[in-house]
């Protein structure tokens, strides 16, 4: 177990972001320096952003090696969808002020990050390959937020993913005749966004809750052996962020400082993992667009097993672009992230430092670059695509060779 430990370390896992959205995926990886429909995830009181919206995803396409010569069809990961719905308490209709103003949503079966750290195969899992766990069913988010009068939002929200069962061979030379397998997710979010000042609003939203993850594990990796494995029982997470939105007139756009902070405890707390990301950003509307930009500083320490540390120091630039060209209902996107950092570990007396950095193309949501496109009808149907990173060097192989892919997420919205 600690030699896997070790390896995922040295593999490097850098700081992550909560974005999902295909949108936020093409335009830089992440949403820490602008405002996406993403955020709900992050502090709920930004539903309050979106009234009365269906929001859903296709999820996420994983590239397979696969012969050549053969044609199949695979199915993307992490589907979801949901919605959210408003109430004006007391509408205005003469200066068109719709505060105060209930909002409640509800989204099923969207993977939340946190799952990652419990889910073999994983860049954050930290265990064997070899272990097996419950896939966790019940994926709900359940978020309420609240506007004040005076333009203040708060908001509340829950995650739920669980699943167990009991497994009985009696009779059987199983060194496991009954015992319970269990993965489960429970976190609370609390938020609010808030007006300090005639142009400047404040974002802070707070997070934690608990894993558990109990399984077995082939012993000597033969599969017919098993042992009993348990990653998190009760181990708990707490993250939190803080953002200014300050308004620049003269730029048409807004300045924009955060600061996130997130520590995950595994094992037992034999684990801990502790990650913090501040720096600044801008964003700007262009004409027929927008266009952000921002620079981190970040820092990963990790400590594990009581004798073995490992921490990283270093910084992420990143940008994106979007602009309608043609028509205006037909957005181009593009965007990038480059994360630079020197790590250093230190496992029973032997040390090592190296650089490390987001990989420059590899397909996932992390690697250098991103290109997508978006349909805008009248500002109401949204879809946003993410587009494979080969596609232009291997279009011509959905006539003339094995078939390909050509998005790696699709996802839309719809306000009503």
């Amino acid at each position: 177990m600690k030699k896997a430990v070790v390896m995922v370390l040295l593999a490097g896992t850098l700081v992550s972001s909560f974005a999902t959205d295909a949108r936020v995926i093409s335009m830089g990886r992440h949403d820490d320096f602008f405002m996406d429909e993403v955020s709900i995830f992050r502090n709920p009181s930004n539903i309050n952003l979106y009234p009365n919206m269906v929001y859903g995803s296709f999820g996420m396409y994983r590239s397979v090696p696969q012969d050549t010569l053969s044609r199949q069809n695979r199915d993307p990961v992490d589907p979801f969808f949901g919605g959210i719905v408003s109430y004006s308490i007391k509408r205005d209709s003469a200066n068109s002020n719709q505060y105060p103003m209930f909002s409640v949503g509800a989204v099923f079966n969207r993977h939340d990050e946190m799952l990652d750290y419990i889910t073999p195969g994983s860049d954050k899992y930290f265990g064997n390959p070899t272990d097996s766990f419950v896939s966790p069913i019940g994926k709900i988010d359940l978020l309420l937020g609240y506007v004040l009068k005076n333009g203040g939002m708060i908001g509340l929200g829950g995650y739920f993913a669980f699943q167990s069962l009991v497994k009985s061979v009696p009779g059987q030379s199983d060194p496991l005749p009954s015992e319970r397998y269990e993965t489960s997710c429970y976190k609370a979010t609390g938020g609010i966004n808030w007006p300090v000042a005639k142009s400047t609003n404040l974002e802070v939203s707070l997070s934690a809750g608990i894993l558990r993850a109990m399984g077995d594990s082939a012993y000597n990796a033969d599969p017919r052996h098993r042992i009993k494995r348990i990653n998190a029982n009760n181990d708990w997470f707490a993250r939190g962020d803080i953002r200014f939105f300050s308004a620049l007139p003269m730029l048409n756009g807004d300045f924009v400082p955060h600061l996130g902070i997130q520590e995950v405890r595994l094992h037992g707390d034999s684990i801990s993992l502790f990650d913090l990301a501040g720096g600044i950003g801008l964003n700007l509307r262009i004409d027929k667009g927008f266009f952000w930009t921002g620079i981190e500083a970040l820092y990963k320490g990790c400590s594990y097993f009581y004798d073995s540390t490992r921490a990283g120091i270093g910084g992420r630039v990143s940008f994106g672009i979007e602009r309608s060209i043609w028509w205006d209902w037909f957005v181009i996107r593009v965007g990038g992230m480059k994360t630079l950092m020197y790590a250093s570990a230190d496992s029973s007396g032997v040390t090592r430092n190296w650089w490390d950095e987001n990989s420059p193309s590899d397909g996932s949501d992390n690697d250098l670059v991103a290109l997508g496109f978006g349909v805008n009808v009248e500002n109401r149907l949204r879809v946003d695509f993410v587009v494979a990173e080969d596609m232009p060097y291997t279009f011509t192989n959905l006539i003339s060779g094995s078939a390909h892919h050509l998005f790696t997420r699709i996802s839309a919205t719809y306000s009503f």
